[in-house]
């Protein structure tokens, strides 16, 4: 089961990351697409708080992939099943 949160956190900050740098670019203030330069600056807030929930979701993955092993390999009534 937790292999499948892990995976479904990685794909989710995949998929966050991707969004981002789709907002990151229409936030910026070279490019034509996005209004003005208000809006422009929110639509870039927006991309630095999807970038953020991107790292959230990968570290919160690989920190509870991380956890399960570890306390796998440092229990002594583990027993490991092949």
């Amino acid at each position: 089961g937790y292999i499948q949160a892990c995976r479904g956190l990685m794909i989710a900050a995949v998929s966050l990351g991707f969004f981002g740098s789709i907002f990151a670019l229409f936030g910026m203030k070279c490019t034509k697409v996005g209004g003005s330069d208000k809006a422009k600056a929110k639509i870039a807030c927006l991309a630095g708080i999807v970038f953020i929930l991107s790292g959230l979701c990968s570290m919160t993955g690989c920190s509870l992939y991380a956890n399960k092993i570890t306390t796998e390999f440092f229990d002594p009534l583990y027993v490991e099943q092949k």
